[in-house]
């Protein structure tokens, strides 16, 4: 099978451009229509991306949710409203339980679908609003790139800690960012996505990373799920938020991983289907 890049590569091919009121289609954190409505869609799937004898359906569906309001921080975008659909496996009874974990963000579940599933699947699409989403394609060579929080902690946690989605420093970016992405399959993979959507390369210091308590570099750069926000900064722009400076866009084609001595890395994410 190809690769998760390859496959969207390919969907995106066979539907063809974004027309009938879709600013940006197929390829980003989101889909924009003409007037700034943001929109995002991910699913999670049991034995895939959760253990339910590790997670409680509270905490899926707080997953599943800040998932999506990660994919509407990282354009920019303040969340209106959640769709929520379940499969539900036999036997299976705490489905309100889920879409208890989806309200602790405090953004409404407005509608969804449920249907009978062989395992537990819980779907959700974040609908947002912004009036200047940010692309991942943007960025400039000499930007600045800048991470929120901290890396790694998901991944030295076994990922089952809670996510925090980055919604107001995300908005807060937008104001200033020439590209952004969140951190959903680790930087190592999220920085190279940014970079060729933007047609730069990238340099990445792995010792400059925020690294989480307990992590390791290679979980920072590598594990995944943290959620965090890469954005691309123009030189010398003052960050309206906390953020560490990790690398830069570069003219040359490559996207390099950096250790402590200058010598590159090689270091990939999550890939669904590698």
């Amino acid at each position: 099978m190809l690769p998760e890049d390859a496959l969207v590569s390919a969907i995106a091919r066979a539907v063809g451009p974004p027309s009938g009121g879709v600013a940006l289609g197929i390829g980003d954190d989101g889909a924009v229509l003409d007037d700034g409505t943001v929109a995002s869609t991910d699913v999670l799937v049991e034995g895939v991306h959760f253990d339910l004898a590790r997670m409680c359906p509270r905490d899926v569906g707080h997953r599943a949710a800040a998932a999506n309001l990660s994919d509407l921080a990282a354009m920019g975008a303040w969340p209106v409203a959640l769709l929520a659909a379940f499969g539900l496996p036999p036997g299976f009874e705490d489905a309100a339980e889920i879409a208890a974990g989806m309200s602790e963000h405090g953004v409404p579940i407005a509608g969804g679908d449920l249907s009978r599933a062989p395992v537990l699947i819980v779907s959700v699409t974040a609908i947002g609003r912004s009036e200047r989403p940010v692309r991942r394609s943007g960025g400039q060579p000499g930007d600045v790139l800048v991470v929120t929080g901290q890396l790694g902690g998901q991944a030295a946690a076994g990922y089952a800690g809670r996510i925090t989605p980055r919604i107001e420093e995300g908005c807060a970016l937008a104001a200033v960012a020439t590209a952004m992405i969140d951190l959903s399959d680790g930087i190592a993979t999220d920085a190279e996505r940014l970079a060729r959507a933007s047609g730069t390369g990238a340099v990445v210091e792995l010792e400059r990373l925020p690294r989480a308590p307990g992590a390791t570099v290679e979980q920072a750069a590598a594990g995944g799920e943290d959620y965090e926000l890469l954005a691309a900064l123009p030189p010398g722009a003052e960050p309206p938020v906390p953020v560490t400076v990790v690398g830069r866009l570069t003219a040359e084609p490559d996207v390099l991983l950096l250790d402590a001595t200058g010598a590159p890395r090689t270091l990939r994410g999550w890939d669904h289907f590698a």
